[in-house]
């Protein structure tokens, strides 16, 4: 959901409420302040008018002024001189009247001789001031504008992205997910919206990804088809020199056997990748993990791997003289060493070296597998774990490796929560660094 400002429709409901009994009543009271006059208002102007004009009461003039200005407010008044009346404006000013009352004022004014006196008369009632329709008219239009005002809300933040949502959903149904639900300051509306945005841009990525999926899946079949046939190839045709006749002395026909079982073995090798390599990419096998010191684990497996080693004329070191205790599956870990190992020795030329070490410190257990082979093109490293990755300048394509070897060593070591990477060494040769986590104690 966007960080736009939101409520939930119930409240969202109570303040078109709250509007809609709130503005016609404050408008209508506005107008009706407005047009109305109430008597103690004009009381006001009145006395204040004589107060300013207390010097000229006796003035006949000024009288028949006086009388005409205040009657238009509708007060009537009498002007007295000490106990003398100087002025009536109405010969009967406090007339009885069936439908309204009147009410006296008493203004005293002094400093002008005699002290004076005025009594002034007028309505109790309030008298409205022009067209008195103009109040219900206020308030019928007040009560229209905010109707129309909250229906466009309505319209807007409700109606609108729920239109909006339906014709997202018919668009999902039928493939398109290229969809968009605008932003409404509704809470349930905002997060529909925000819900939809969100299985839109998943279903995106889950099609991306099936894609790439599939395309390596295309590329993996290629790759393994290619790989088996090169060899049964070879042995198809090594076999069939041998039923001919073409190897026609010992020495011939013992070269084709040889040949013809190395075929064989690389045959079986490169099957017994693809076969560890399906378990790892489905978890038919899951790691069983079980306490193992890393070094003497090590040490079994460099033992295991010395013979070959030698026989192509490399050392194989092992630097590890503390325990490093891990928690690990002995199979798989053993399977993982393995790979890295025969690879290590595979490219090392003769008269190099193969150094495994291990260390434990803060942050877990990590292990090496040093060569001084030529190391890894700059090219390959990015993709060295990819399953039969085979670039131009990749080492599978000069050995006929499968290229399956390192990529389920990286996975068995993920398996057992650690990682493994690569990187060449400062004097040449590659390094791989497998860090794993320490034994729980």
């Amino acid at each position: 959901m966007s960080g736009r400002f939101t409520l939930p429709i119930r409240r969202w409901l109570a303040l078109a409420l709250i509007v809609t009994l709130c503005l016609p009543v404050t408008v209508t009271a506005s107008v009706a302040a407005s047009r109305v006059r109430g008597p103690w208002s004009e009381r006001m102007e009145a006395s204040q008018f004589l107060r300013e004009n207390a010097a000229r009461w006796d003035d006949p003039n000024w009288q028949a002024v006086a009388r005409a200005r205040l009657a238009a407010q509708g007060v009537a008044f009498v002007l007295y001189a000490g106990d003398r009346e100087i002025y009536r404006s109405s010969p009967d000013p406090i007339a009885a009247d069936q439908h309204r009352s009147r009410m006296v004022q008493r203004v005293v004014v002094s400093g002008v001789g005699a002290p004076r006196t005025a009594l002034l008369y007028s309505d109790s009632q309030p008298t409205v001031a022009g067209d008195h329709r103009l109040i219900p008219l206020a308030a019928f239009s007040s009560l229209l504008l905010a109707l129309i005002a909250i229906a466009w809300f309505l319209g807007r933040m409700v109606l609108s992205p729920l239109a909006a949502t339906s014709r997202a959903a018919r668009q999902i149904a039928v493939g398109d997910l290229d969809i968009a639900v605008p932003d409404s300051r509704v809470r349930e509306v905002a997060e529909v919206g925000a819900a939809f945005g969100t299985m839109g841009a998943a279903l995106r990525d889950s099609l991306r990804r099936q894609a790439a999926i599939e395309q390596e899946r295309r590329l993996f079949i290629g790759a393994v088809v290619h790989d088996l046939r090169t060899p049964l190839f070879s042995l198809r045709g090594y076999l069939e020199g041998l039923s001919a006749g073409v190897a026609d002395t010992p020495e011939k026909r013992a070269r084709y056997v040889a040949v013809a079982e190395e075929k064989a073995a690389a045959l079986e090798r490169l099957v017994a990748d693809l076969f560890d390599y399906t378990r790892l990419e489905y978890l038919e096998q899951a790691p069983r993990a079980q306490p193992l010191d890393l070094a003497a684990f090590l040490r079994r497996a460099v033992e295991g791997m010395r013979p070959r080693a030698e026989a192509r004329g490399l050392a194989l070191r092992l630097c590890a003289t503390t325990p490093c205790r891990i928690d690990a599956d002995s199979h798989l870990l053993m399977r993982a060493i393995e790979n890295l190992l025969d690879n290590a020795i595979r490219y090392t030329p003769s008269g190099g070296s193969v150094r495994v070490s291990c260390a434990e410190g803060a942050e877990g257990v990590a292990f090496s597998v040093a060569d001084t082979g030529p190391g890894i093109p700059i090219d390959d490293l990015p993709h060295l774990f990819t399953p039969l990755y085979r670039g131009e300048s990749s080492r599978n394509r000069r050995t006929g490796g499968a290229g399956l070897g390192l990529t389920i060593a990286r996975r068995i070591i993920r398996a057992h929560g650690g990682d493994l990477r690569a990187c060449n060494g400062d004097e040449g040769g590659a390094i791989f660094i497998a860090s794993l986590p320490a034994a729980r104690r």
